[in-house]
């Protein structure tokens, strides 16, 4: 993205009807490529993580070169500026077009960084008063109360069984490397007898089981994999009933209609008639049975759902 940006603004500025040189800009913007072009194929090799993201921290830094004190003081928030005109706003979050894919390059590779700088923190707002979460955790961003946090909020059943033993049995353990044969929960345990059972994973069917990242380093091992839940949970390729309220849509979205039927982008229509996805803006689609329900999987505010309008003659029969 940082690439298509410069390609964007190089373009631009060259244009005839441009009077002013902004050459010495792009040589600037340029100057935080290079180190991003170093990293990128060094981030799979785990001996050069490290050095890496080093880099990338460097190239991240076009974020407050472009949109610190030296772009305003020059009015590019003028609306008559170039700057401005091609998308550049005092808030990059709010920047459009050219800078809008600058202002998102920055932020992918921020959030790269705090997932893997064990120091970091994650600020999900610009706000002087935000909380902020120290690293890209499971627990921090679904359970923090951030003023500013699109992730939506989990609500578990009441009762939750308990985590299943330790598999001790060897018997159909996958190395990393091979092929996962059965979607479920498998837990990684070490070559080394003496480490035994480390944090398990779940893995669909067909996947290939990851190596294990020691906690703390970037170093990778290969572990023997044992499943100790088989997830049976999805045979129709419908919700369970206790996942219903997971993603519910808010209460001003449910279009004071009873919601009859819902599914998932990517699965098949399973009733002829309106649809409506809340977290897509209430987008609806008419869509026929057997057809495949539109994309995406995940918008801004969440896990995107269908539900089917109810015809009026429908009554309340759910």
């Amino acid at each position: 993205m940082y690439r298509e940006f410069l390609r964007d603004f190089e373009r631009e500025i060259k244009r005839p009807e441009v009077e002013i040189d902004y050459s010495d800009d792009l040589v600037e913007f340029m100057r935080f490529l290079q180190p991003m072009e170093y990293a990128e194929p060094l981030l799979t090799n785990p001996a050069r993580r490290a050095e890496a993201f080093g880099m990338l921290r460097e190239g991240v830094k076009f974020s407050s070169y472009i949109w610190g004190r030296k772009y305003e003081e020059l009015g590019a928030a003028d609306p008559s500026d170039l700057f401005y005109k091609l998308g550049y706003r005092e808030d990059k979050t709010q920047s459009i077009g050219i800078f809008g894919k600058a202002s998102l390059a920055s932020s992918l590779i921020s959030l790269m960084l705090t997932t893997i700088n064990k120091e970091s923190v994650l600020y999900l707002n610009d706000e002087p008063d935000s909380r902020s979460v120290m690293r890209w955790t499971y627990e921090s961003i679904f359970f923090d109360d951030l003023p500013f946090n699109r992730i939506p909020p989990i609500r578990f059943p009441t009762h939750l069984p308990t985590c299943p033993p330790r598999n001790e049995d060897n018997m159909d353990e996958v190395w990393s490397g091979r092929e996962i044969p059965v979607t479920g929960i498998w837990e990684p345990w070490a070559i080394d007898p003496k480490i035994g059972v480390r944090c398990p994973n779940y893995y669909l069917a067909g996947d290939i089981a990851s190596q294990y990242q020691i906690e703390g380093t970037d170093t990778l091992e290969d572990v023997r994999w044992r499943l100790i839940w088989k997830d049976l949970r999805y045979p129709s390729g419908q919700t369970p009933v206790e996942e219903d309220d997971y993603f519910a849509p808010a209460p001003s979205a449910n279009l004071n209609a009873p919601v009859v039927r819902q599914a998932r982008p990517g699965e098949v229509c399973p009733e002829s008639g309106e649809w409506y996805a809340p977290h897509l803006n209430n987008r609806t689609f008419r869509m026929s049975t057997g057809e495949i329900m539109p994309g995406p999987e995940f918008a801004s505010t969440g896990a995107v759902i269908w539900y089917l309008k109810p015809r009026p003659d429908s009554g309340s029969t759910l």
